[in-house]
């Protein structure tokens, strides 16, 4: 039903990396119920002689979403061969999300996201139970930021509480404020959540892999599904 792809790199990058990603990973694999669903981690540019990020942080991570996740590893060398020179960025993001793509079960949606990322489903159902409803072909929402210090006291190893507490924060604080974007992006931050059916992923083309320099990768994708 769902192939949820993220990516990310062995290096410590952005605030408290390794609990950041740990926190992430439980809680996506607790929405996940379907029999199809999985997590695509493109392990990518991590240096020889580093375990990958999920390896890192395995006995963090909830037996859930260990059997969900499949890593997907892009080495120094593949990425040399797809970008050289011409960017000094580590990380190519459209080369890690079309290598998720292309790895991906036939026929499921393709959901693009991030690993800082805590989906806080309305009422009982799953995501997959919600995204079993939907009759189009691609969808995003909005992004709501959480602070650093509430961020840092939720249970990594409790993604059920996890998301009670998100869900309750985000009413009795105000921290679920949508900020929009343009008509064809609808949100702030669109890159956060874009589900898409493969099929249409596929027509597109995916992520263009031309955008070898950051930023807006997820907003060229979403002006081109609009058109």
């Amino acid at each position: 039903m769902i192939s949820l792809i993220v990516y990310g790199r062995n290096d410590q990058h952005g605030y408290n990396s390794h609990r950041r990603v740990a926190l992430s990973l439980n809680a996506m694999a607790e929405v996940l119920t379907g029999t199809d669903d999985e997590i695509l981690f493109v392990d990518y540019h991590t240096p020889h002689g580093m375990p990958t990020l999920p390896e890192a942080i395995e006995d963090t991570l909830t037996d859930r979403a260990i059997d969900l996740m499949r890593v997907l590893k892009v080495t120094p060398e593949m990425h040399m061969a797809a970008v050289g020179d011409r960017s000094r960025l580590p990380i190519s993001e459209p080369h890690a999300r079309n290598t998720a793509i292309r790895h991906a079960h036939p026929g499921n949606w393709i959901l693009s996201t991030n690993t800082d990322m805590v989906f806080v489903p309305r009422g009982e159902k799953s995501l997959t139970d919600l995204v079993a409803e939907l009759d189009g072909d691609a969808y995003c929402l909005p992004r709501f930021e959480i602070p650093e210090w509430l961020w840092e006291s939720v249970p990594r190893n409790d993604p059920h509480r996890m998301i009670e507490l998100l869900h309750d924060w985000g009413e009795r604080i105000g921290l679920d404020e949508v900020t929009l974007g343009h008509d064809w992006i609808l949100y702030d931050a669109p890159g956060d959540f874009q589900l898409v059916r493969r099929e249409l992923m596929e027509e597109v083309h995916g992520f263009d892999e031309q955008m070898i320099h950051g930023w807006h990768v997820d907003s060229n994708l979403w002006k081109r599904i609009y058109n």
